[in-house]
């Protein structure tokens, strides 16, 4: 009697062990793994209402930037354009007492909704003038940018400075009616 009763009892508890292991296959272990996925989703879009909620409150300040950018931006008509950037060089090289001993400039079309207006440049002037004549082309309200800058020394105290750089311009495309 006793080994009929021990092998009911080990055929009870092979029995919850095996439904033990059912469970955990059919029920526990993808309810969890479910739970964690589900928190991870929970966890991004908390984090993509925080950025957006942080972009509806800053929104009036992103507003006013867009349409300073468009403002400022090159007109449409590439002549115009040319001579606003031909004039606003004169003025940084007047404004920087340097002389500019070469101008080179060519457009360059984008996919992305913006077109460059590149300048190769070269001036020549003391340590200060050409940190001026930098200064000018980053905080003049034309979108510029110094994409390559390189110094040289034109005598042996180096007094005299050569700088080649080349800079570019943006123009806004695909954007509809401009202010200007």
């Amino acid at each position: 009697m006793r080994s009929e009763r021990r092998e009911a009892l080990l055929k009870m508890a092979v029995g919850v062990v095996v439904g033990l292991f059912v469970l955990d296959r059919m029920v526990l272990s993808p309810a969890i793994s479910s739970w964690k996925e589900q928190s991870g989703r929970i966890a991004e879009l908390r984090e993509k209402v925080k950025r957006g909620s942080q972009l509806v409150d800053r929104e009036r300040s992103i507003r006013a930037r867009w349409a300073d950018m468009l403002r400022t931006d090159l007109p449409d008509d590439l002549s115009a354009a040319e001579s606003d950037v031909q004039k606003r060089i004169g003025r940084w090289a007047s404004e920087s007492r340097v002389s500019i001993t070469s101008l080179n400039f060519q457009w360059r079309n984008h996919e992305e909704g913006h077109d460059t207006y590149e300048c190769r440049a070269t001036a020549s002037g003391d340590q200060a003038a050409l940190a001026r004549l930098l200064y000018e082309i980053e905080v003049d309200a034309l979108p510029a940018r110094i994409e390559e800058c390189e110094l040289g020394a034109r005598d042996a105290q180096g007094r005299q400075l050569l700088l080649t750089a080349r800079f570019s311009f943006m123009r806004l495309t695909g954007l509809g009616t401009k202010k200007k």
